[in-house]
């Protein structure tokens, strides 16, 4: 007859087994991590600004210094100038997005440096996201867009036509002023444009150029003009652009193309050949998927050029590509159903009907939207990223990883916390979990409206929608380190075994 002991003892050798290999795990993990106090800290990188005076709203270029710490202890300090910038986020000074430009120990040249992995350059963006209330989407946008859409030709980095980011903390004079993320720019060295050409007799030849279009340069924007200098024009009523580059040789040499565009190109057969067409789908796209409402119209976007001076009608089809037009998005905080003003939130966004966007697209995607060339294009580039940048499970995995880097490190409760505190705050919430949650669920919708409007079937293609609980595979199941499985989500902050391996959440 089998008696008690004969089931229990068993058991227990098993638990004790399952215990002895969890914490053998646990050590082998200290021992080769360097320290046990650690080895569960999740931080972020502190950027330290200096520079004498007040920051105010609309402050020019100041000097001063930066000294960045990222979360191995490196540091990295530099000299360098600081302006506010932004037209929104002038209006957000307890939280303003600012210009950092590196420079020389004497302020006179510019010094490039490779900040937290990124490309070396000298000029950044601290961006405060001050609208935003889950201070991500303009970030969680480019990743999307870096992932779908490359340059239609060959780069130093890639091919990207997107923005690079990290997320710090940023003190401005030692005072604490929460989550920015510090990203590079949209310039020449990035999208590849030919350097101006000084000539002998000291004229500048004009080659690559860079509009920007939204400026605040130009305070009359209801009629075709210039600003001072020449670097700020406005082709139409309220269509006003910026000379991004080269920024100091403004005149109409430099606006010609741009001129010509809005005023002699108004056709499908010269958008098609002065623009790349799958550059302009996948900007669709991006701005459809994402609702991005503050994008669809005279604002947000680049157009570039590598070389002016290069012929369209060129046998050469590679010289006559580098006539054309290049779309670059920018500023992508609305995306999401992301409102201007921050004031959608907790499940309620913009949410301009998929249709909306397509047929009433600014130029030169206008002069597109009949021609059926272009609607299969745009039909087959979402189906392209729809299994991939687009698919729900691939954007989820994006919010989330942000949302656990703020809240695991701690940076998402001592932003709250400050602002909690001030009489004057920007836009954000405290549960961002839930907001999240609430985001994702919003983007289900919309890939389904997405899928609808090409008329793809879901069921069709094999379709695994992206899942509302995070459920985990059996080769993923989670356990604490006395070898028992976890069921709980989301997980408490700690160590588990997942996979063989202790991690830490």
């Amino acid at each position: 007859m089998l008696k008690f002991e004969d089931f229990v003892l068993p058991l227990q050798r098993i638990y004790v087994c399952k215990v002895m290999r969890a914490l053998f795990l646990f050590l082998f993990f200290v021992l080769t991590s360097g320290s046990a106090l650690n080895i569960c800290a999740v931080e972020l990188p502190q950027l330290h600004i200096f520079f004498e005076g007040t920051l105010t709203r609309h402050m020019d270029y100041v000097n001063g210094s930066m000294h960045l710490t990222d979360t191995n202890g490196d540091i990295v300090e530099l000299p360098a100038k600081f302006r506010t910038r932004g037209a929104t986020a002038s209006h957000y000074t307890m939280k303003p997005s600012l210009n950092m430009k590196l420079r020389t120990p004497d302020y006179e040249e510019e010094a490039d440096s490779a900040l937290l992995g990124m490309r070396s350059c000298s000029s950044w963006i601290l961006d405060a996201m001050a609208i935003d209330r889950i201070c991500m989407r303009n970030r969680v946008a480019f990743d999307i867009w870096n992932d779908f859409s490359r340059l239609p030709y060959d780069t130093d980095f890639e091919g990207r036509n997107g923005t690079e980011g990290r997320f710090i903390e940023l003190f401005i004079n030692s005072q604490y002023y929460g989550i920015y993320c510090l990203s590079d720019r949209i310039n020449r060295k990035l999208l590849n444009l030919k350097k101006y050409q000084e000539e002998e007799d000291g004229s500048i030849k004009i080659r690559g150029v860079l509009y920007k279009s939204g400026t605040q340069d130009i305070s009359k924007q209801d009629e075709p003009g210039y600003n001072e200098d020449s670097t700020a024009c406005v082709i139409g009523w309220h269509n006003a652009w910026e000379l991004t580059y080269p920024e100091d040789y403004g005149g109409l040499r430099t606006w010609q193309p741009l001129l010509d565009a809005f005023n002699d190109g108004r056709t499908t057969e010269y958008v098609k050949r002065y623009f790349f067409l799958q550059n302009l789908a996948d900007y669709q796209l991006l701005t459809m998927a994402l609702c991005i409402s503050d994008n669809w119209g005279n604002k947000n976007h680049y157009f570039s050029i590598r070389n002016i001076r290069k012929d369209i009608n060129a046998a050469d089809p590679t010289d006559a590509d580098r006539r054309r037009f290049v779309v670059t998005p920018w500023d992508l905080d609305t995306s999401f159903g992301g409102h201007y003003a921050g004031d959608y939130y907790d499940g309620t966004y913009t949410d301009w009907p998929v249709s909306v966007i397509m047929n009433n697209a600014p130029y030169p995607i206008s002069y597109l939207a009949g021609d059926e060339e272009y609607r299969a294009l745009l039909k087959q580039r979402w189906e392209k990223g729809r299994s991939e940048a687009f698919s729900v499970d691939s954007i989820c995995k994006k919010l989330e990883r942000y949302r656990d880097l703020f809240i695991e490190s701690g940076a998402w409760q001592r932003m709250t916390e400050h602002y909690d505190a001030q009489k004057d705050r920007p836009k954000y919430v405290t549960d961002l979990a839930h907001e999240i949650e609430c985001i994702e669920e919003w983007y289900r919708g919309r890939f389904s409206e997405m899928d609808e409007y090409f008329g793809i079937d879901p069921e069709s293609v094999g379709e695994v929608r992206g899942r509302k609980d995070d459920v985990r595979g059996d080769d993923n199941t989670v356990y604490d380190l006395l070898g028992r499985p976890v069921t709980s989500r989301p997980l408490l902050p700690g160590l588990y075994i997942t996979g063989g391996k202790v991690v830490c959440h």
